[in-house]
């Protein structure tokens, strides 16, 4: 018999009996969950008024994207089924926000590498503490925009064009 045909004898009757080949090594579970210590939610509008700051941040946004779900998924014919407007960029989100400290109790707010502005004084103190002590998770999320809603009355899609905000989700592990 040659190697190769050894070892193929080999595999072929110790592979489904040996323990070494069934992965028969305990699974170790992690007992340990994590809980979120602080969450805190807001809007873009309501750190900057400038539209043109959150535009930009919208279109590195919808660039960045990898899903690419215009109108959550939803084609014409789903979007009557649904009661309210959906938006053509509602699940395009990123994780690119980022806190960076401007002086001992004050912090810019990043997202995709842009300057949003300063976050409130209320929640920078809340910041500081958590930021020393857990883990940073956060996101921010497109809203309005293009959003088309079912007319009962006309029996169409309409469509319509609001500026855009986001939505920013921050929470420490």
């Amino acid at each position: 018999m040659s190697f190769y045909e050894n070892l193929k004898y080999f595999v072929k009757n110790h592979a489904t009996h040996s323990n070494k080949f069934l992965g028969t090594t305990p699974k170790k579970k992690i007992t340990r969950t994590i809980s979120i210590q602080y969450k805190h939610f807001f809007q873009a509008q309501e750190i900057t008024s400038n539209q043109e700051t959150i535009d930009t941040i919208v279109k590195c946004i919808i660039k960045n994207d990898v899903a690419n779900r215009y109108y959550a998924g939803k084609k014409d014919k789903d979007i009557m089924e649904v009661k309210g407007k959906i938006y053509e960029y509602e699940s395009f989100r990123t994780q690119e926000v980022h806190l960076v400290p401007t002086s001992d109790e004050d912090f810019d707010l990043y997202i995709e590498d842009t300057n949003l502005g300063q976050l409130p004084e209320t929640f920078s103190k809340e910041v500081q503490h958590y930021l020393q002590t857990t883990i940073l998770t956060a996101f921010a999320y497109i809203k309005g925009g293009p959003s088309k809603h079912y007319d009962k009355e006309k029996d169409c899609i309409v469509e319509y064009d609001e500026p855009f905000d986001l939505n920013i989700y921050i929470q420490f592990c």
